[in-house]
């Protein structure tokens, strides 16, 4: 499972008009600004739509930039139950129709954003002229053995597990979760909504796209690598990788580049 979680810190300067709104039920938090065609931003596993503030700050003076928080994580309710890639993708459809936004000029998807993004684009729960997948998650077929140690612990937490003391629990289970690389342990919350998508794999869905997309990836990103973006860029029929020096947190740590390709591609 990829590192989706980001420890680098957003300064409260750079949340830019926080906002709330209520979707089906849930208290949901995004940020809203600059003017112009919508930009919809949808961040990774365990990050918030303030990540996207250095790259907002390149793109609002031409577009209207829509970061939200996901169901789980920064100021949005975590959903009521395990939640897979099609319940966040039918989430997005119902906070776009609130804010009546019905066809946005761009989808930004970063990691696990990416990966609903796909998803919802792919099955037309929400519309979008173009799509930028900013280090995109959602090729796991060569993820099984990793899947296999989250059923094992799973498993576990079943067992005699219960028995020990409430500290060694989390110790045994960090243990577990540790040697996956997964960001589990820091958001327990959302455990059921983890073993959901641990599995999803959205290659068939991205073959569904129809709309311009560019895939960004990072040259020295261990947490979705090149090859991802490739099969990818070979699912989209419509689609144009480019690669650039950097990690997983493209749009953070290489923003001017980023925007810059972003621009270039949306046109305006």
């Amino acid at each position: 499972m990829e590192a989706f979680y980001n420890t680098s810190k957003v300064s409260t300067a750079d949340i830019l008009k926080l906002m709330n709104v209520v979707v089906n039920g849930l208290m949901t938090s995004y940020q809203r600004v600059g003017e112009g065609p919508v930009v919809v931003c949808l961040p990774g596993w365990g990050d918030t739509g303030a990540s996207f503030s250095r790259l907002a700050e390149k793109l609002q003076t031409k577009y209207t930039i829509l970061s939200l928080d996901l169901p789980g994580f920064g100021g949005t309710q975590a959903p009521p139950n395990g939640w897979g890639l099609k319940d966040y993708a039918n989430f997005v459809s119902e906070w776009l129709k609130k804010l009546d936004v019905k066809n946005a000029h761009a989808v930004i998807g970063h990691s696990y954003g990416g990966a609903v993004a796909i998803y919802g684009l792919g099955d037309k729960d929400f519309a979008a002229d173009k799509l930028i997948l900013l280090a995109s998650a959602g090729i796991r077929n060569k993820r099984s053995a990793r899947k296999k140690i989250l059923k094992v612990a799973a498993k576990v937490a079943k067992g005699p597990f219960y028995l020990l003391p409430s500290h060694k629990r989390r110790k045994l289970r960090n243990k577990f979760y540790g040697a996956i690389g997964s960001d589990l342990t820091l958001l327990p919350h959302m455990e059921l909504t983890f073993k959901r998508i641990i599995g999803e794999d959205v290659q068939t869905k991205a073959k569904e796209l129809k709309l311009p997309t560019l895939l960004i990836y990072g040259n020295k990103d261990k947490d979705t690598p090149i090859a991802d973006g490739r099969k990818l860029a070979v699912a989209i029929p419509n689609a144009r990788l480019d690669i650039i020096d950097g990690g997983h947190f493209l749009h953070q740590e290489q923003a001017d580049e980023a925007a810059n390709l972003i621009l270039e591609f949306l046109g305006i």
